[in-house]
């Protein structure tokens, strides 16, 4: 690169971010820049790649592949700051070393000692088997990105070459250089590489690696020749000679160890780096005299530190139990085959699930405690830290025409191997070796027991596209999710599983009870046939939400929940290690787990999704219902706690920019702030909505939930149709109004929710007129909001019988001209709510008690007018025990009708002494309806008195969860 103006292009590019200082030597075709970087005041390296090897390349695959290698977070890996292309230059941007590269020690002192020699070597292989257990290989090792820094090594451009690769490949070019040469320098390159192979995988960095060794320890290439195009040829053709000529004190298991790496075939090499670095550790057992001992006696005391330590904290790991075994993440070094690393233990564990008494730890709970190295010890540390005894270590290596599985099995217990097994297939069906695989492991973990594939496809587009949806949805990323589950429908529209993933992602994407949600959920219901028991548990419960989330009503509702919670609980007792498990009981409780029978104090609600983060804090999935939760029962810093535990583990898609924005209208030094107004001014429906559900329930002054709701635009871009829809985003701003006590306001929309104004009714909101008209005009109005009867509590609190008695009589002629099963199942219940009214009415409170309580729960469940009434009536007996049973387990929602709720429930909880619920109640009282109508002031005025009374406004009843993601 010879361009004397590429100093000036290249400040000019940078602008103000970077100020060049200084041009380095070494580069190669390179060119290499000290440069100070503005905001941090840091010097850095800003490498520029040569012309002949970008001027057809695609930025944009460039910029994604860099992106992808700058990832890496190892001690022995030079980072990637920074990358981009501006006019017509290529760059990157990466840490200033003060020290020397291998090259440059090399060309000053000649070959090396053995000790530091091995010492750099181990360095540089322990880096390559973590970048190759992430599915990237470096394709260019030679000492001039090898840097020695204070003694160690870091290896630099990590992935660049398969960057230049990669983007020439994207858009129909040759992987040759504008030489004729492959990418990658010849001097080091392995044969396969050189000869233009399409599959590059890990080995061939093993065989740089081995040239690099040789330079090392002998000063010397293990091959001369006079071209680029001749040292090809003397590496595919010509056996290195033996480092002991050069180097005659070399130990022969030295010699031996460079000599494997150097094999031409891929197959005779090192499977793995890890292989490789292990070699070169007990080839370094002889060499170093006395500086040797020193360094088995350091071993030695770690080892002994490292048993006592052991000791100390196997107390506190899981028993191990014989019937669990724990798949842990394959090394796959080949990057068409980067999704088989965690792929194979979604498959794997599903296959080996339910055969005989097997069961199998949770894929993302392997994935999130795996360490990366796979060996014995971090496959005892991965059973004990969740109690398999078995750990399924395994490896993908592509030779040739085909995909060679290696899997061994540990037990943790004895830490023997117990099983070594080795398949081999075509690289499109790796279903099939799968399989092969599971039927192996089974006849050797359980003898004569019969297994078949758990996962539901024979199509291996099918379960890729499958794979890839799991990975999406673990991290809430839903239209992505949707998409990879959708891509597998098409393919096999019978795939219980992918179904199943689909109609979950289109019930987060757009909301529960969602058609195409329900559909594909339906689906996966009736395709539900020899699944492992855990799949197959969590779609009958998903089928059951299904009927619940029915538009119309289920008049079996509690038999339904009942049934569900059943499923779900039955899951999790099986699996109580399992995130998805208990984020599935969770989202049920959330959803169902209210009403006499059935229902759950909400702080019950929250504790599945505790427990889901505290065993993968990366599954993203259990924080969104969970971050709703916390605001509503520990206010603002429990709210916010969850939602940075969340975002802290980089979920992308709308419900991840929505919680930025919930997270950030949290905070009182950004809520008003400049900023703020613009992300909100630039936010689409879909998020405006989302951080509206996770801040709902918060009792703040501001109103942020409200504020958000209100912004709400058929104009403003919109994920899914409804969101953009007039009517229902009016519907949801009305709603909104009733939570924070704007009634007037809110029904001033349209007539959503007027079964809502029963309850303000009751609450002293209306005159008796008013209270006629409102009747008269709700009956008249007729539809889903058709709730006269929902102002039998007020009629009856007034004596007034004939009104009840009017709405009951009308209620039941228009049963009876219904001829539905529902109708007929649900007028025998109408007219005994009526009659229990008609009884208080009267002044009779022990015959309308006994008539309430007589009323069956498993009808109208979802009416929910009178709990309210009956925990009064508890109470005036003295029942005040059960009138608080009651009174938690209802649907504590924001509601007039739920925050009536929570206010009896503060009042019950205080006279009992039960001064966290109490406070509670009474906090969310006061903050939800501070601004409201003047209807609800007494009642604000009510619940700061009896703050005041039980230790101040700044107390906060009912503790919250654990530190998100804690262990």
């Amino acid at each position: 690169m010879n361009d004397v103006f590429l100093a000036s292009r290249l400040q000019t590019a940078m602008g103000d971010a970077y100020r060049l200082e200084r041009e380095l030597p070494g580069g190669g075709m390179s060119r290499l820049f000290v440069a100070l970087e503005s905001s941090l005041n840091r010097r850095v390296v800003i490498k520029v790649l040569p012309p002949e090897l970008t001027s057809d390349v695609s930025a944009a695959r460039f910029k994604q592949e860099i992106e992808f290698a700058a990832h890496l977070q190892h001690p022995h890996i030079l980072p990637i700051l920074a990358a981009g292309a501006k006019d017509d230059l290529l760059y990157y941007v990466m840490p200033y070393v003060t020290g020397e590269s291998l090259r440059q020690h090399i060309e000053k002192g000649g070959a090396m000692p053995v000790v530091d020699a091995v010492r750099i070597l181990r360095e540089v292989a322990d880096a390559l088997a973590y970048a190759h257990r992430k599915g990237i290989v470096h394709r260019d090792i030679k000492p001039e990105n090898i840097l020695l820094e204070e003694g160690h090594a870091v290896l630099a451009d990590f992935g660049v070459a398969r960057a230049i690769d990669e983007a020439r490949s994207g858009i129909g070019l040759p992987r040759v250089t504008g030489t004729g040469m492959s990418v990658g320098t010849p001097w080091y390159m392995a044969p396969e590489q050189a000869s233009g192979e399409r599959h590059i995988d890990a080995r061939a960095d093993l065989y740089a690696l081995g040239v690099v060794a040789y330079e090392m320890l002998a000063g010397v290439l293990p091959f001369s020749a006079p071209s680029a195009q001749a040292m090809v040829v003397a590496h595919l053709t010509t056996p290195p000679p033996p480092i002991t000529k050069a180097r005659p004190d070399a130990p022969a298991n030295v010699s031996a160890a460079i000599a494997k790496a150097l094999a031409k075939s891929p197959d005779d090499r090192y499977r793995t780096a890890e292989e490789f670095r292990d070699a070169l550790e007990i080839a370094a057992t002889g060499a170093g005299g006395g500086r040797r001992r020193w360094v088995v006696a350091g071993a030695a005391a770690a080892a002994v530190i490292a048993a006592i330590a052991l000791v100390a904290t196997w107390r506190s790991r899981p028993k191990l139990d014989d019937n669990v075994v724990a798949i842990a993440p394959f090394d796959v070094v080949d990057p068409d085959l980067k999704l088989w690393h965690e792929g194979m233990v979604d498959v794997l564990s599903r296959n080996l699930d339910g055969a005989g008494e097997l069961r199998t730890v949770a894929p993302s709970v392997v994935i999130r405690r795996w360490s990366g190295r796979a060996d014995k010890a971090s496959a005892a540390e991965l059973g004990m830290a969740t109690g398999a005894r078995y750990v399924v270590l395994g490896s993908l290596l592509r030779g040739g025409d085909t995909v060679k599985a290696s899997v061994s099995v540990v037990d943790v217990r004895s830490s023997r191997t117990i099983v070594e097994i080795e398949r081999k297939d075509i690289p499109a069906r790796i279903d099939r070796l799968a399989d092969s695989l599971t039927f192996a492991l089974v006849g050797q973990l359980r003898p004569g027991t019969q297994k078949l594939s758990s996962i539901g496809t024979n199509s291996l587009p099918a379960l890729k596209a499958y794979l890839q949806g799991e990975q999406h949805f673990r991290h809430s990323a839903w239209d992505s999710a949707a998409a990879a589950y959708g891509r597998a429908v098409e393919i096999d529209s019978a795939f219980a599983l992918a179904n199943h993933g689909l109609g979950l992602s289109y019930g987060w994407s757009h909301t529960g009870g969602d058609s195409l949600g329900e559909f594909y959920s339906a689906r996966a219901g009736r395709h539900n046939h020899g699944l492992a028991p855990r799949d197959s548990l969590l779609i009958v419960g998903d089928s059951i939400e299904v009927a619940l989330f029915a538009p119309h009503g289920d008049p079996l509702t509690v038999q339904h929940r009942r049934r569900l919670f059943a499923t779900q609980e039955l899951a999790a007792q099986r699996y109580p290690d399992d995130p998805v498990v208990l984020y599935a009981l969770g989202d049920a409780r959330y959803h169902f787990a209210w009403g006499a029978g059935v229902g759950l104090p909400p702080e019950k609600v929250l504790e599945p999704f505790d427990r889901a983060i505290a065993l993968d804090s990366a599954f993203t999935p259990a924080y969104i219902h969970a971050i709703q939760l916390a605001f509503r029962l520990g206010g603002v810093q429990a709210g916010r706690r969850y939602l940075r535990a969340y975002l802290a583990q980089g979920p992308t898609d709308v419900e991840a920019n929505a919680m930025r924005l919930a997270e950030r209208l949290s905070d009182p030094a950004r809520a008003r702030s400049a900023e703020t107004a613009a992300i909100l001014d630039s936010a689409n429906n879909g998020e405006l909505l989302r951080a509206n559900n996770a801040l709902r329930a918060w009792a703040d002054t501001e109103e942020a939930a409200l504020r958000l709701i209100r912004l709400l635009s058929p104009t403003r871009r919109s994920n899914w149709s409804q969101e953009g829809d007039t009517a229902y985003q009016r519907q949801r701003l009305a709603s909104g109004m009733l939570d924070r006590g704007h009634a007037r306001e809110a029904f001033a929309y349209g007539p959503y929710h007027a079964w809502q104004q029963g309850a303000i009714a009751l609450l002293g909101g209306y005159s008796p007129d008013s209270v006629r008209a409102l009747a008269s005009r709700i009956r008249r109005r007729g539809g889903g909001d058709s709730c006269a009867m929902c102002f039998y509590n007020y009629w009856a609190a007034r004596g007034d019988t004939a009104a009840i008695v009017g709405v009951g009589q009308r209620v039941d002629s228009a049963l009876r001209a219904d001829t539905s099963a529902a109708a007929r199942r649900v007028r025998p219940f109408f007219a005994q709510l009526a009659q229990a009214y008609v009884l208080l009415a009267r002044h009779d409170s022990a015959g309308a008690l006994r008539a309430i309580e007589a009323l069956p729960d498993s009808l109208c469940h979802q009416c929910g007018i009178w709990e309210i009434t009956q925990a009064q009536l508890l109470e005036a007996k003295g029942r005040d025990r059960e009138a608080l049973a009651l009174l938690s387990i209802v649907n504590v929602g924001e509601d007039a009708y739920s925050m009536s709720l929570t206010l009896e429930r503060a009042r019950v909880a205080e006279r009992l002494g039960e001064r966290a619920i109490a406070v509670d109640g009474y906090l969310q009282v006061a903050g939800m309806w501070q601004h409201g109508d003047s209807v609800f002031a007494p009642y604000v005025t009510e619940s700061r008195a009896a703050l005041k009374r039980l230790g101040g406004e700044s107390a906060r009843g009912l503790k919250v969860g654990g530190a998100p993601g804690s262990r």
